[in-house]
């Protein structure tokens, strides 16, 4: 009789129940009916349950029993009076065979790979989400290093003027300790603007460049100043008309974005030669 490699597996998990003496006359004489057939997985795995069972009482703590028990059950056993014999059951012709209780097994097996299935999933989903996290602040920082790097090459760019024209910015405050420069392209109507020890705004607020003209002031560009001593914090285009015309510069303190005329105190400030 050649058993399929299905039923040896389902065969192979009557085995504890068969040695414990839980399976049903049924399912008892089916088992027995497939030892003889030499499973070796069937048999490797009853030998080695015969065994752990003997050795079960090695780990039983050993006790002296309690003094008189010995005497106490000679004494039951010679007063006991013999059985009586019992009226055995005619045997049934037909033994229903009831599908084996193992196989209940199976719906575990089912129901472990569907939880192992969504377990799966929300773990790839919060992989997932961590990733577009991830790329999404890479993008970020991207960006950043992107804009700081093209503020760099344009600083590098207007160093290479052929003339430049260097202006002091002075503290309107002497105790602040603040002071700048104006470095002037006249050819290309540029300024770059460099700080030091000017403190870097707060949050909603940016410095603002201006140029004063007929005593009108025009803005020339608004910039930030970070915590470090000294800021070369950008290119600026100079407003249309002569340099000479330009009678002074300041710098002040406005709301983000800048202001159409100066509202705040000047920070710095210079005059042209």
């Amino acid at each position: 009789m050649t058993v399929k490699t299905e039923e040896r597996h389902a065969q192979l998990e009557l085995c504890i129940p068969y040695v414990f003496g839980r399976l049903n006359p049924g399912n008892r004489k089916q088992f027995e009916a497939h030892l003889t057939t030499g499973c070796e997985q069937c048999s490797g795995e009853l030998s080695g349950l015969y065994g752990a069972i003997a050795l079960m009482p090695l780990l039983l703590r050993q006790e002296a029993p309690p003094s008189g028990v010995r005497q106490r059950l000679l004494s039951r056993i010679s007063s006991k009076k013999p059985d009586q014999p019992r009226n055995e059951r005619p045997t049934p012709q037909r033994e229903k065979i009831v599908p084996p209780v193992a196989q209940s097994g199976h719906s575990w097996y089912l129901y472990a790979t569907i939880v192992l299935g969504i377990l799966l999933n929300i773990a790839l989903a919060i992989w997932v989400n961590q990733l577009v996290g991830t790329t999404a602040s890479r993008s970020v920082q991207i960006a950043d290093l992107t804009s700081e790097l093209h503020k760099k090459q344009e600083v590098l760019d207007f160093l290479k003027a052929q003339r430049i024209e260097i202006l002091p910015l002075a503290g309107v405050d002497a105790g602040s300790g603040a002071y700048g420069k104006l470095l002037l392209d006249p050819d290309k109507r540029s300024a770059l603007v460099q700080t030091a020890s000017l403190p870097a705004q707060s949050e909603g607020k940016q410095y603002q460049l201006w140029a004063l003209k007929e005593k009108k002031y025009f803005s020339i560009g608004v910039f930030d100043v970070t915590s470090e001593k000294v800021n070369i914090v950008r290119v600026m285009a100079l407003p249309a008309g002569e340099k000479q015309d330009i009678e002074g510069f300041a710098v002040t303190l406005e709301p983000k974005g800048g202001s159409v005329q100066p509202t705040g105190l000047v920070q710095l400030r210079s005059a042209t030669r």
